[in-house]
């Protein structure tokens, strides 16, 4: 049967083809009645069709429902009722956030296929925005210790996509969905955007309310986006941000602007301790010249040290998550122990025997890392390094390295993932763009010039 995206008359023109087209471009399209939400839905379905069994992004998908509620927000939008600003973008989910009527697996056997009553934090807030859920994307077990999920990096099917958002930044990177949420708690956000040569942002920790999701770290756990660019990552955090009374952790600080805003003369602080020394050549190569061509743009670049207590930071890291995950999965662990895979069964194990001492131990020094590096902002914007050592791995028995990653969740800075070229081997690099708490839009408006400067990478060779 011919999908009607192949059949059906566009009602006006456009210069792209539609899965091209990011969340900004599409949301105005519909809003001007350029584009129906039928024809974005059936753009998308026909990527997930012809391209889903090779790369297998998709952990639930309803094509049924998708284009029931395509033709509802069709209709609105001929009516000129638009719920919010994504009205009619297509968005995908990562399997840990509940979304009513479709199962939460998140990846293991100990979970079952009863459909959620009720939406997520986030899920509510996207459907108020108008958007178009899609589906649940693949992830790790529980986003933590599992088996990788049985994904594959559409720029190269013997590399990994990354995780724990698998699905979420392998979709995105296919273009088989314009958006799509993942979580990070050490590096699962932004290294998937950047190893399928998209972009991606993880918010200041508390931003985005986190209720209705699986947890693995109540203290670190960020929800994140992965979108086509920066200025599409913007709009949807307008559309996510802002206080939630059911999660503790949610900040009662409004939502920053959908759009971002024009930057002159960034100040930009390098790291080169620790980031360059966990990394490949070409990847310090790569980072080197985006300070050049950012001076050349009118960039202030200086290099940045890093305070004394960085160097617990790992380990401090590891001692906070992994015994509230143990926490959060305890009822499970007693009813379907066998269920676990061994990955996250040894871990729970292991971890289950930290003093309680060293757990504060190390939120102590969160606290004190977080106070050493917030002086640094006083003379810089923003700080650029790279996201992972090089471009995904090869294997799809691991999920890459989430080491540079790691401490910015671990304080909880906002931080963007942005193209940093292409490797030797073919496969995508990228560069993450950290701000101080709080300064998301700056953090944005920063990563946003620099993706104009650096260029989008087009979609994977194999699948234009």
């Amino acid at each position: 049967m011919t999908s009607p995206a192949m059949t059906a008359p566009l009602p006006g023109s456009i210069n792209k083809p539609i899965h091209l087209m990011g969340a900004v471009e599409l949301a105005a399209s519909v809003a001007n009645g350029t584009l129906s939400p039928v024809h974005i839905a059936e753009a998308f379905l026909e990527r997930i069709a012809k391209y889903d069994g090779d790369i297998g992004c998709w952990a639930y998908l309803d094509p049924i429902a998708i284009r029931a509620e395509a033709k509802d927000l069709a209709d609105e939008a001929a009516a000129g009722n638009l719920r919010g600003p994504l009205h009619g973008v297509p968005v995908g989910l990562k399997d840990i956030f509940d979304v009513k009527g479709m199962p939460t697996r998140a990846n293991s056997k100990t979970t079952d296929d009863v459909p959620a009553i009720t939406d997520s934090a986030v899920a509510r807030r996207l459907r108020e925005a108008g958007a178009l859920i899609f589906g649940k994307t693949t992830t790790v077990e529980f986003a933590g210790k599992g088996d990788p999920a049985a994904t594959r990096n559409p720029w190269n099917l013997e590399h990994t996509p990354g995780g724990s958002s698998t699905g979420s930044g392998a979709a995105v990177g296919a273009r088989m969905v314009p958006v799509a949420i993942g979580t990070q708690t050490a590096g699962s956000n932004l290294r998937p955007a950047s190893y399928n040569g998209v972009s991606g942002y993880k918010a200041t920790f508390g931003r985005i309310p986190g209720t209705g999701c699986i947890a693995l770290s109540w203290g670190m756990d960020h929800p994140g986006l992965i979108a086509y660019s920066i200025e599409d990552c913007a709009l949807v955090l307008s559309a996510l941000a802002g206080r939630d009374e059911t999660d503790h952790n949610s900040l009662d600080e409004p939502a920053p602007p959908p759009t971002v805003s024009p930057v002159e003369a960034p100040r930009i602080g390098i790291v080169r301790d620790f980031f360059f020394e966990k990394s490949e050549p070409e990847m310090v190569a790569a980072i080197e010249q985006l300070a050049k061509d950012y001076e050349a743009n009118g960039a202030t670049v200086v290099e940045v040290e890093l305070p004394s207590l960085f160097a617990a930071h790992a380990a401090a890291h590891k001692i906070i998550l992994n015994p509230e995950a143990n926490i959060v999965h305890t009822k499970r662990y007693e009813r379907r122990k066998d269920d676990f895979s061994a990955k996250h069964l040894s871990s729970f194990e292991a971890f289950s025997l930290v003093p309680a001492t060293y757990y504060l131990q190390a939120q102590r020094i969160r606290r004190g890392l977080r106070d050493q590096l917030l002086p640094i902002f006083e003379s810089v914007d923003v700080l650029l390094m790279p996201i992972a050592p090089g471009g995904a791995p090869k294997g799809l028995d691991t999920t890459g390295d989430a080491s540079l990653l790691t401490p910015w969740s671990f304080v909880g800075f906002p931080a963007a993932a942005i193209s940093a070229g292409v490797s030797d081997a073919g496969m995508p690099m990228g560069a993450q763009i950290v701000g101080a708490p709080l300064e998301d839009h700056k953090v944005l408006s920063v990563a946003a010039w620099a993706e104009q400067i650096n260029g989008l990478l087009p979609p994977p060779p194999n699948y234009p």
